[in-house]
């Protein structure tokens, strides 16, 4: 009987360990600088909860970046888009972790481009005004830019921000207290904000938000 048993554990141990080596990806298509579409993958180990291996692949050519260690970026989030003209696509990651001048960990928005495979920081968010809670790439006030969305928290008051980044700044255009618990914002042409049993699109005109 105990030989059953240990032979029984040795499986499930080396089950276990087969296991842990799968990876989970994520795929997508962004903008190269120089090479123009590239796939860029996201991989993590199956019981990691964030993605810390990014790799850019165009034809037979392939880079991968690992964050490890104390620069690792622990990213649960991707959106895309462009939000100024200091280059042609960006890649925003929600990342938890620490930032340049910010030493505690936390939910920020990082911003990245793509050079030649190379993955590249643009902009690394120290915090919002606020503590942040979800955020998305969204052209809002219509400019051809998009615009960084926030839903945030502040001793216990849920708000939406929008944001500006611009010359290694992130300024705030407008914000709006919430009478409900938000989820998370999604896009679909366009922009809402969702909570349980409920779903308002947002817009914005004159520096003020309106939910509908």
């Amino acid at each position: 009987m105990k030989k059953k048993i240990f032979v029984l554990a040795t499986v499930l141990l080396l089950a276990l360990l087969a296991l842990s080596q799968v990876e989970i990806i994520e795929k997508y298509k962004v903008i190269d600088e120089k090479l123009g579409e590239v796939e860029m993958t996201l991989a993590k180990p199956i019981f990691a909860r964030f993605y810390n291996k990014v790799t850019f692949t165009k034809d037979n050519l392939s880079k991968t970046k690992t964050f490890d260690g104390k620069y690792k970026l622990n990213i649960y989030k991707v959106d895309l888009g462009r939000v100024n003209d200091e280059n042609k696509f960006d890649i925003a990651f929600g990342v938890y972790s620490i930032a340049p001048w910010h030493r505690t960990p936390s939910k920020r928005v990082f911003l990245y481009k793509v050079d030649n495979l190379d993955l590249k920081p643009k902009f690394r968010c120290s915090r919002l005004i606020n503590p942040m809670y979800d955020f998305i790439l969204y052209d809002i006030d219509g400019d051809g830019f998009d615009e960084v969305v926030s839903i945030e928290k502040y001793k216990g008051v849920y708000s939406i921000g929008i944001y500006k980044q611009y010359n290694m700044l992130i300024e705030r255009i407008a914000t709006r207290k919430l009478d409900f618990r938000p989820t998370k914002l999604s896009k679909d042409k366009k922009l809402y904000i969702v909570g349980i049993n409920i779903k308002k699109e947002i817009k914005f005109s004159k520096e003020e938000i309106d939910l509908k």
